[in-house]
C-alpha cells in the first residue's frame, strides 16, 4: 500500500519543499491524514505537552522534537545517553542502521511485568533533532512500518528563533479549536 505521503523529508519550515498544508502543533507540523489518530502526550504535573503519538492500524510512532546546535547533529550522543539509561534498568538493545541511519530496538518494562518492544530513530534538522518511538505491529508488519516511516518523512519542524539549550524539548501546542479533555486546562 502506496501511503500517499512525501519521501524526501522530516523538513524544516524554511525549506521550500516542505508539506504546506499541514496540521501546527507547535514546532511540530505534519499532514493530517484521516488514517491516523494524533494524541498529546502530557507531562503530569506541569501540564505541558512533551510528544506527540501517532496510531495507526495496531501501531504507534511518538515524536519528540529537540533544539540542537547550529549544523551540529546530536542523535549519536542522545542515543548513547538512551543506550546507557535503558542498560541502567537492565534493558538490553540492539543497534542497527535502518532508513533513517543508527536506530535501536529495546524492549521497554510497561509495568506488570510486561515488556514493550519499541524502535527509536532520529532525524536531525537545522538546529533540531526529530526522535521517534515506533512501537506495536509495525515492528513485524512491513506495511503498517512502511505507512509509519513514510509518515514520517512528511513532519515539518518549526523550530523558532527562541535561543534554547541542545537537547531542550521544541514547544508543542495544540492547534487552534483542538477539543481538549477536561481537567487540562
Amino acid at each position: 500500500m502506496n501511503s500517499g505521503f512525501t519521501l524526501n523529508g522530516p523538513y524544516d519550515i524554511s525549506d521550500p519543499s516542505a508539506p504546506k498544508d499541514v496540521a501546527v502543533f507547535g514546532s511540530i507540523c505534519f499532514v493530517p491524514s484521516s488514517l491516523v489518530t494524533v494524541r498529546a502526550e502530557i507531562e503530569e504535573g506541569t501540564g505541558r505537552i512533551v510528544a506527540l503519538s501517532f496510531d495507526y492500524g495496531e501501531s504507534t510512532l511518538q515524536v519528540q522534537a529537540f533544539a540542537s546546535p547550529k549544523g551540529e547533529p546530536i542523535w549519536d550522543s542522545v542515543l548513547e545517553d538512551i543506550i546507557t539509561k535503558l542498560g541502567e534498568q537492565g534493558i538490553s538493545v540492539q543497534r542497527q542502521i535502518g532508513p533513517f541511519g543508527t536506530e535501536i530496538l529495546a524492549e521497554l518494562n510497561i509495568g506488570a511485568n510486561s515488556l514493550q518492544p519499541v524502535r527509536m530513530f532520529a532525524s536531525s534538522g537545522e538546529r533540531w533533532l526529530l526522535k521517534a518511538t515506533m512501537s506495536g505491529r509495525a515492528l513485524q508488519d512491513l506495511e503498517q512500518r512502511t505507512f509509519l516511516e513514510d509518515f514520517f518523512k512528511g513532519f515539518v519542524i518549526n523550530r523558532g528563533e527562541l535561543p534554547l539549550p541542545p537537547r531542550e524539548l521544541l514547544p508543542l501546542s495544540l492547534p487552534s479549536g483542538a477539543i481538549t479533555p477536561k481537567g487540562s486546562m
